[in-house]
């Protein structure tokens, strides 16, 4: 029994230096495995659940946050009847990677640049003749001012999506990206942070289902 108390005991005080060692040393993980005496998956998988743990919390901390403190406005959008090559010149123009495409101003659907270079190579029409009201992604998925970021974060990882438009009495006023949920959740821009964040969050909600 006291052997294996002693055992527990050490590897608390390795976790803890493994930990104190991650956020104020510039150590590589190689580097840490050698101050601790452990193999570099094991400190590894020590940091794994300290980023993950952090994640969390972070989560928590800011995750009621609503759409309207993230949100980049003034947002890119084209009626549904122009084209593919009109929302590809407008992309360049105004230098943004997407274009919500809207009918008579209300949300309709959405079209990036990776839909444009995947698109264009599976058919032989001119992009100046392939309407948007064919070629965007539907039903569009939005989100609502009023949302939270833990809302939006869900939405996000369900739908697998990088970016999610923010609409408001039926207009659409915003955009938030993958990246600015990211950079709004990790106010310590702790390396891999972010990252894990989404991961987090994706695992949690598989667990539950």
């Amino acid at each position: 029994m006291v052997a294996k108390s002693t055992t527990v005991s050490d590897l608390g005080r390795k976790k803890h230096v493994v930990d104190t060692l991650y956020h104020h040393s510039n150590l590589s993980m190689e580097e840490i495995s050698y101050q601790v005496d452990m193999s570099v998956k094991q400190v590894q998988s020590i940091i794994d659940k300290i980023k993950k743990n952090e994640a969390l919390e972070t989560l928590v901390e800011h995750g009621k946050a609503t759409m309207e403190k993230i949100m980049t406005k003034g947002i890119v959008s084209l009626e549904y009847n122009k084209t593919v090559h009109d929302a590809s010149v407008l992309m360049t123009k105004k230098g943004v990677g997407c274009i919500v495409v809207t009918a008579k101003g209300k949300p309709f659907g959405i079209v990036t640049e990776r839909d444009i270079v995947k698109g264009i190579s599976k058919v032989d029409i001119s992009v100046k003749k392939i309407s948007l009201e064919e070629f965007a992604s539907r039903p569009l998925i939005y989100a609502s001012s009023k949302q939270t970021v833990e809302d939006v974060v869900e939405l996000m990882t369900k739908n697998k999506i990088h970016k999610i438009p923010i609409v408001q009495q039926e207009k659409v006023v915003g955009i938030v990206t993958i990246k600015d949920l990211l950079v709004f959740l990790s106010p310590t821009r702790k390396p891999g942070l972010t990252e894990s964040i989404v991961h987090a969050i994706t695992r949690e909600k598989a667990k539950k289902k």
